[in-house]
């Protein structure tokens, strides 16, 4: 949930919040309501306020216990499809352990269960991409940047060299370079990945559209020509479409251009 992401991010430099109190609030609660997330609850408590006292210590043992027993069932049907299934249904019960462990356990518990993943031996290169692309969202939600960036790496060069870059995945992996290359300060490497996935944009799971624009929209003022910049900011078609929703971007490239 890299929405959650950035809100814990704003807590934790302490951005010029409105509400900090709503914001604590909404962020454990996302934690310990939708991610049921014990180990993240606890990394994070020194952040939270009085939302902190949302989940109790025994509430917080109970919970890990609960998943420890939601894993062993998944693992469980790991085995089931060994015996009695095929290489399709043990692949989609690792799928399953690894987005609940993506979900409710500790990074590196997570990473093991899309390894075990992507170690399976007949899982498809377009398979091992989504999973890769995956792994690196866990990564990048700890702050882990160097193994999200390898992440994608290893997927890019099986998008281009081992034959599972459909359309659409080779599209939304632009879109994880162009992110990545933007927490690593590579305005201009970002910007051309960006401006290059305006139309075809649909990777909700990283950012909103609106988000999408905003960060295309501010690292291309910087190198694009200004006449480009009119052609494809100012007068694009889906830029204006979300105009309304972000005028203060709107008026800044105006203004500048």
């Amino acid at each position: 949930d890299m929405d959650l992401h950035r809100k814990i991010h704003q807590l934790t430099v302490k951005a010029q919040i409105v509400d900090v109190a709503d914001l604590q609030k909404t962020v454990a609660e996302t934690i310990a309501k939708e991610l049921e997330n014990p180990s993240l609850f606890q990394l994070h408590k020194g952040l939270l306020g009085a939302a902190a006292d949302l989940l109790s210590a025994e509430q917080l043992t109970q919970m890990e216990q609960d998943h420890e027993k939601h894993l062993k069932t998944l693992y469980d049907k790991v085995e089931e499809a060994k015996e009695n299934a095929g290489d399709m249904e043990v692949m989609d019960a690792r799928v399953e352990i690894a987005r609940f462990a993506a979900k409710s356990l500790p990074k590196e518990k997570a990473l093991e269960a899309y390894k075990d993943l992507l170690e399976l031996p007949k899982i498809s290169s377009g398979k091992k991409i989504d999973a890769l692309m995956e792994s690196s969202r866990v990564a990048a939600f700890y702050g882990d940047t160097i193994k999200s960036d390898n992440f994608i790496e290893q997927a890019q060069k099986l998008a281009t060299e081992g034959g599972g870059g459909d359309w659409d995945r080779r599209n939304r992996l632009k879109v994880y370079r162009a992110l990545s290359k933007l927490l690593a300060r590579d305005i201009k490497g970002a910007s051309s990945l960006l401006i290059d996935c305006i139309a075809t944009f649909s990777c909700n799971e990283m950012c909103s559209y609106e988000e999408f624009i905003v960060y295309a929209m501010l690292s291309n003022l910087l190198h694009l020509p200004r006449p480009q910049l009119k052609e494809k900011i100012l007068d694009g078609p889906e830029i204006l479409s979300v105009a309304t929703e972000i005028p203060i971007i709107i008026k800044l490239v105006k203004t500048i251009y």
